[in-house]
């Protein structure tokens, strides 16, 4: 990473830094044959050439790609583990090593996400505590603002190809004095510095170098900052093209004093700016994402100023940058009313409704019964919590509500994808 230091304040700092400007230049390949030179580039301490690999970060998935989710990789939350069905239902998740996370209803809040605290992040929910409307209707909600993340640049596990990839980019280009760098620590990533308005300038900032091949994030819907700043405002930054000088795709955000939050911006927010002014018939092609930056500036676009700026001292610490694509979780309830079919329904989320008869500690792999109106008998906990989590993965399955009790029909024991059809038909 680069890294520049000083405190610029007096006239002598006020002196535009030729050195600083040249570095800059060559650490992001501006004058090729500087960039190319080795004994060049270790002068300043970091390495020739200055694209990186994008497939060296974390693989993304395309517009055209399919979602393959495996057992080991889907992450499960089910509510209500102590209920008879939960506890089986964690035993059978354990067995078959599924990921996921088992709570009761109270402790639902503490899963939260999202800007408004308001989104379940996770693969499935499996809910088996006894129907209540209220608690539907909010756990639909949530369920329904789900997310789906893919992290880009996870400092809190840095590979050492971070090193390599962000370095300063200040207002030395454009003859100010302003000094930033970016170094990592603690499992974040400190962008820090101090910003001055001497020699009309009034920015300072981290960018990486040019991904090549360029990202394909055509299959997200925007990008995810956990951050923790200092009460100012700074600007989150995409280039689509290769140019150092071209249009950037721009987003600003206000941070909270020593709080971590989630920032996040929809590809459509991002607003075209060259220079500071805004672009006219201009949007970011997610499809090709060359370079990502964030930045400190006095300035916001047209002439505005940054309502949150002051010169001097600056921290943003960065967890993680991600993309996410909106996708609710599938859910399979166990006893729910008519009531949450139909806010289900409307809510277009996947689901699957199992109401067992009487719920008992009789040994499972009995022979079941379904149908699409109540049912007399006893049913297995054991059987219920199979039938749950083999609802997942059924496509016959899928908006699907049905009744079971234990008792001869059929489909053979343990044919889940029978039982379901045959109510689906």
């Amino acid at each position: 990473m680069s890294q520049n230091s000083g405190s610029p304040g007096s006239s002598a700092a006020n002196r535009w830094d030729v050195g600083r400007f040249v570095k800059t230049l060559s650490y992001f390949g501006v004058v090729p044959f500087l960039s190319n030179w080795d004994w060049f580039q270790q002068w300043f301490g970091s390495r020739p050439d200055p694209k990186v690999d994008s497939r060296r970060l974390v693989p993304v998935q395309s517009s055209g790609a399919v979602d393959t989710e495996t057992q080991s990789t889907q992450q499960i939350l089910v509510i209500g583990s102590t209920s008879a069905v939960g506890q089986q239902l964690v035993q059978q998740l354990t067995a078959q090593n599924y990921r996921f996370r088992s709570i009761e209803v109270d402790e639902l809040s503490e899963l939260t996400d999202g800007p408004n605290g308001d989104a379940v992040i996770c693969d499935a929910v499996i809910c088996c505590t006894e129907a209540s409307q209220s608690r539907d209707a909010a756990l639909i909600r949530q369920v329904e603002n789900g997310v789906v993340r893919q992290p880009i640049f996870d400092f809190a596990q840095p590979s050492t190809d971070l090193q390599e990839i962000w370095g300063a980019l200040d207002d030395v280009v454009m003859g100010g004095v302003s000094q930033s760098s970016i170094r990592l620590g603690d499992g974040v990533a400190y962008f820090t510095g101090v910003v001055s308005t001497a020699n009309s300038g009034g920015f300072a900032s981290v960018r990486t170098r040019n991904l090549e091949p360029p990202l394909d994030l055509s299959a997200y819907d925007g990008v995810e900052l956990r951050v923790k700043g200092d009460g100012k405002r700074y600007k989150f930054m995409l280039r689509s093209e290769t140019r150092w000088d071209g249009v950037a795709y721009c987003y600003s955000f206000d941070t909270v004093a020593n709080e971590w939050i989630t920032v996040r911006i929809p590809f459509s927010a991002l607003v075209p700016v060259f220079r500071a002014r805004t672009v006219a018939n201009s949007s970011v092609d997610p499809s090709h994402v060359y370079a990502w930056q964030l930045m400190l500036s006095k300035f916001e676009y047209d002439g505005a100023l940054n309502p949150h700026f002051e010169p001097g001292f600056f921290q943003l610490q960065i967890q993680s940058i991600a993309v996410y694509r909106h996708r609710p979780s599938r859910m399979v309830l166990v006893g729910a009313t008519e009531e949450t079919e139909r806010l289900l329904q409307n809510s277009g989320i996947p689901y699957t409704m199992i109401c067992p008869s009487q719920v008992n500690e009789i040994p499972g792999g009995q022979f079941l019964q379904v149908a699409r109106q109540p049912l007399q008998g006893q049913v297995s906990a054991i059987d219920v919590a199979a039938l749950c989590l083999a609802a997942l993965d059924d496509s016959a399955a899928r908006n699907l509500s049905l009744f079971v009790t234990a008792a001869e029909g059929k489909c053979a024991v343990g044919d889940w994808h029978c039982l379901f059809k045959s109510v689906a038909s």
